[in-house]
C-alpha cells in the first residue's frame, strides 16, 4: 500500500477556493445543502490559511475561499429562514395553484399569497407587496 500523497502548498489554497465556489453554486440550487457545504468550506479554508502561513505561502486563495464561503453560508441561511418563516403561506399557494385551471384563478392565488405575506409582515403597508410571479 502506498503512503498518502503530499499535496503542494498551492494546491491546498486552490482546493479551498474551488470548494467555496462549489458551496456558493450549490446554495443557489439547494440552500440547505449549500449551507452545509459552506460550513465545511469555511473549515477547509481556515485550515489551508493556517498551513500556508506556516509554509510562507500566499494566502490569497484561502482568503477568497473564506469570503466566498461566508457569503454562501449567509445566503443559504437567509433563504432557508425565509422558506421556513413563510412555509405556511407557500404551502397554501402551492395548493391553490394545483386547483387553478385558468389565468384568472392563478392570479387570485398570487393575490392571496401577497395578502398573506403582508399579513405576516405587519410593518408592510397594505397593497405594497407585488410579487413578480406570472400566472
Amino acid at each position: 500500500m502506498l503512503p498518502p500523497a503530499e499535496t503542494s502548498v498551492a494546491e491546498v489554497g486552490r482546493r479551498a477556493l474551488l470548494l467555496s465556489i462549489g458551496a456558493l453554486a450549490l446554495t443557489m440550487l439547494l440552500p440547505a445543502l449549500g449551507l452545509a457545504l459552506g460550513v465545511f468550506s469555511i473549515v477547509v479554508s481556515l485550515r489551508a490559511w493556517r498551513r500556508l502561513t506556516r509554509g510562507r505561502g500566499s494566502v490569497v486563495m484561502p482568503a477568497l475561499g473564506l469570503l466566498i464561503s461566508v457569503a454562501a453560508v449567509a445566503i443559504g441561511a437567509s433563504v432557508l429562514w425565509v422558506q421556513l418563516y413563510f412555509s405556511g403561506e407557500l404551502s397554501a399557494y402551492t395548493e391553490c395553484m394545483k386547483g387553478a385551471g385558468t389565468s384568472t384563478s392563478q392570479q387570485a392565488c398570487v393575490s392571496r399569497l401577497e395578502q398573506s405575506i403582508e399579513h405576516r409582515l405587519p410593518f408592510m403597508p397594505k397593497g405594497s407587496i407585488r410579487l413578480p410571479i406570472a400566472p
